[in-house]
């Protein structure tokens, strides 16, 4: 499996920071980016780059009224951009069609072997994700290795009475680093899965 890219650059770090980084800022930045990437797609549960990947599913059975077909399977990764080539039991088949997320097989599998013995294996190619990535994403990215590059201690520093107090950050007692807050998780929800087929296989 691929090493997925990073969802914000170095460039765009250093052009939000309005800063000029040494070699060694530029080596940081970019651990912190690999970091947060990593971090969002987590809790995502997404790839959110473009990319063309092979998953083997178990078909579910349909529900005959609001699909009316053989069998479906959810893909997990979003948004589903084209779907390359499907094959059932190892037998490939143009007989299906697209719904949103969902793969729709027309002719029902199940009574046939070795579906009368076990669910029907779905290998499904297809390409999915964006070929930009979303704004708000690459925005929480940076704020989360932003809080490390700029201040690595998660200390902050204020006078109260005339008296110098210092505490981690934020006012919780809880400094997260590039852990991701719950109003950047709030933010990013609207692009998770909670939900779906889970793939047997991968490649």
């Amino acid at each position: 499996m691929s090493v997925l890219p990073p969802l914000a650059s170095v460039a765009d770090l250093a052009a939000m920071l309005n800063r000029t980084f040494t070699a060694a800022q530029e080596a940081q930045a970019q651990a912190l980016l690999d970091q947060a990437s990593s971090i969002v797609r987590s809790y995502l549960r997404q790839d959110i780059t473009r990319a063309t990947t092979t998953d083997t599913f178990t078909l579910r059975r349909a529900d005959p009224v609001q699909h009316r077909c053989g069998g479906v399977v959810t893909l997990p990764q979003r948004p589903v951009v084209d779907i390359v080539s499907v094959s059932v039991n190892g037998t490939a088949t143009s007989d299906w069609w697209q719904d949103g997320n969902d793969l729709l097989l027309r002719s029902p599998a199940w009574t046939h072997p070795p579906a009368a013995h076990a669910p029907p294996q779905v290998e499904v190619t297809y390409t999915h994700g964006w070929d930009r990535v979303p704004g708000d994403i690459t925005a929480i990215v940076m704020q989360a290795a932003t809080r490390v590059m700029v201040n690595p201690s998660g200390i902050r520093s204020e006078t109260v009475g005339g008296e110098s107090v210092t505490y981690l950050v934020p006012s919780t007692g809880e400094f997260l680093g590039v852990l991701l807050s719950r109003t950047e998780m709030k933010a990013l929800d609207r692009y998770r899965r909670t939900s779906g087929t889970v793939a047997v296989r991968r490649r």
